[in-house]
């Protein structure tokens, strides 16, 4: 395996799988187990260097790299979403920029602390989406999910798993390469279909959406 590819993987399942079992609850950890089976056969491609090694390593792939990067990436993005949606099971908490300014309101009315934020360079825009964020921060802070629902998804993100493990032993093997292509980007457009149909993960891709970049590098006033 490339050793860049495997470090990836290795970070990808520490912050994802590694979190100390002391801070869920019952629910939450039952949850991340469910997930483990996926992960599995995640890494069973991985050890194989990925799609996208597996493409480098086939001459006649080598020009589909597009292809085979965003198979992983979707795949992992399945990932993500699952492991959001188990860790949350009881609410968002609040991430950096929440606590800032959730921090600064309670000291001093949105007014006064947008004055401060504009004469330290932050753009009226900005501003605009980080109020617009707390707002859906506080929101959402306590909000729940139902455990079974995010078991169904699992369940049903379980074919996509197999398929991409079959994949990417079928490219091992060098077996039905003249389909391998089609069946990749058939891949992709059916797991961007179940991201964007399941209502757990379309959830979470919203919820996602709604977390501002921040460039913390600037000052941003004793946070």
């Amino acid at each position: 395996m490339k050793p860049v590819f495997f470090a990836l993987i290795v970070l990808f399942n520490l912050i994802i799988f590694a979190q100390p079992g002391w801070a869920y609850d019952k629910e939450t950890i039952a949850c991340l187990e469910q997930i483990k089976p996926l992960l599995k056969k995640k890494d069973q491609v991985a050890e194989l260097d990925g799609i996208w090694g597996l493409f480098q390593k086939t001459p006649e792939f080598r020009d589909n790299s597009t292809q085979s990067i965003n198979l992983d990436r979707s795949i992992n993005t399945i990932l993500f979403h699952l492991d959001y949606l188990c860790t949350t099971l009881h609410g968002i908490p609040f991430n950096e920029l929440a606590n800032y300014v959730s921090k600064n309101l309670a000291e001093k009315d949105e007014a006064q602390f947008r004055k401060e934020l504009l004469v330290l360079g932050r753009g009226k825009e900005e501003l605009d989406i980080w109020f617009k964020f707390i707002t859906f921060a506080i929101a959402n802070e306590h909000r729940v999910l139902l455990p079974q629902n995010i078991s169904r998804t699992i369940k049903l993100s379980t074919p996509y798993f197999e398929k991409y493990l079959e994949l990417a032993e079928n490219i091992e093997r060098k077996e039905g390469l003249n389909i391998i292509i089609e069946q990749t980007e058939n891949l992709i457009d059916q797991i961007d279909l179940f991201l964007n149909s399941d209502p757990s993960l379309s959830q979470s891709v919203f919820e996602n959406s709604q977390v501002p970049y921040v460039d913390w590098d600037e000052n941003h006033g004793g946070s």
